[in-house]
């Protein structure tokens, strides 16, 4: 490209090359497409009224009781710590639970299982909680495995 100098000796500005307005277009949509890449919502939530697959609730409460005795034998056996167990048995229940209903029932409160509606569990939950979480538990680990297999039983 020529400069054409005037008589007062005022040089015209330069032009840009077009192909470098269409790289910084093109590097500006190439960052805009990774932070949307990077920032997407991983989980995709299922359209309102369809949940998880139903699983056989039979199944599944034949399977999560006996759990509940091989932990409970674990723990009169001595294989297993007393509070171990005890955790492990409130961890059953929550994921029996998760898998009946398709919520994160494992990592619900108390007061968050009473607001879904499911106070039995949260009754039988709170009733492994002092055994669970007390330095020396409380009662015997028999003691809490009955309050789970309560809650599996009664469940509908």
């Amino acid at each position: 490209m020529e400069t054409v100098q005037d008589d007062a000796g005022f040089y015209a500005p330069l032009q840009y090359q077009p192909q470098w307005l269409w790289a910084g277009l093109l590097i500006v949509v190439v960052v805009g497409a990774w932070y949307a890449w990077i920032f997407r919502p991983i989980r995709r939530r299922p359209p309102a009224g369809q949940g998880p697959p139903q699983q056989d609730l039979d199944a599944l409460r034949s399977a999560c009781l006996a759990a509940i005795n091989a932990t409970a034998e674990d723990a009169d056996a001595g294989r297993i710590p007393v509070r171990d167990a005890h955790q492990r048995l409130s961890f059953l229940v929550r994921e029996f639970a998760g898998a009946a209903t398709g919520l994160p029932v494992t990592s619900m409160t108390l007061e968050d299982l009473r607001r879904q509606g499911l106070e039995e569990l949260a009754e039988g939950i709170a009733g492994i909680y002092p055994n669970e979480f007390s330095r020396v538990p409380l009662h015997p680990v028999g003691h809490s495995a009955e309050a789970a297999r309560q809650v599996v039983i009664g469940w509908n």
